[in-house]
């Protein structure tokens, strides 16, 4: 089952603790806010769709930001 993921770089306070939980989907963007990764990324930077393996990993991303900028959710 797919796995969305969105970043509200709006909230992010670029603590950057998806980058060390889940660096093959969130990289650094523009102003070191970080964006979906190309490879992952739908709808813009900022949403994408995931393969299932990487689930465990973008909901320790999200449980870890600080702003709760990162969401992620079963389709």
């Amino acid at each position: 089952m797919p796995v969305r993921v969105r970043i509200d770089r709006s909230k992010c306070v670029v603590a950057h603790f998806c980058l060390f939980y889940a660096p093959t989907v969130f990289i650094p963007g523009d102003g070191g806010k970080p964006v979906v990764s190309a490879e992952y990324a739908a709808n813009g930077v900022e949403e994408g769709v995931v393969p299932d393996d990487l689930y465990e990993q973008v909901k320790e991303a999200e449980r870890h930001c600080p702003s709760r900028a990162i969401r992620v959710y079963r389709e």
